[in-house]
């Protein structure tokens, strides 16, 4: 009885002296580098429907890629080069519209990538300070034939 009442205190004490760390995760991709191609991709998609996101300026920065099931081929295709950015596949959304001039079911298919520093610049490059899209300045240096494609 002594013997568990001397362990239980031993036990205590160590939860009375234990002051928890807070351990912030790095994600394991944070170190992962955009090819120029990528990079190329990212410049012609953000002048479209490319959305960059950042829920404040102390994170980093995640695209979400998002379009009609119409366009699934295509978002499928580049969710292919972007994959070893992201931590799942696209997905299918349903939107039922009920106002009655539309009264109509939309669907649409995305992805987003995981919220890393390589993506930081795009959202520096195409957002304001108040988060509205913007076309750089100096986009016809930032622009090729590639990037236009997309």
């Amino acid at each position: 009885m002594i013997k568990n009442f001397l362990l239980n205190m031993s036990v205590r004490k160590l939860i009375t002296f234990y002051k928890p760390v807070r351990n912030y995760r790095t994600s394991p991709k944070a170190h992962l580098q955009l090819s120029p191609e990528l990079t190329e991709i990212i410049v012609g998609s953000l002048l479209g429907d490319l959305c960059a996101e950042r829920k404040n300026l102390n994170s980093n920065t995640r695209l979400q890629f998002k379009q009609s099931t119409i366009n699934e081929v295509y978002i499928r295709s580049l969710y292919s080069l972007f994959k070893e950015f992201c931590g799942s596949e696209p997905k299918i959304l349903s939107k039922f519209d009920s106002r009655a001039s539309k009264f109509k079911e939309y669907q649409a298919i995305k992805f987003q990538t995981l919220s890393l520093p390589c993506f930081n610049l795009f959202r520096e490059m195409f957002y304001n300070s108040e988060g509205i899209k913007i076309v750089p300045s100096n986009l016809g240096e930032l622009l090729s034939p590639r990037g236009l494609a997309y």
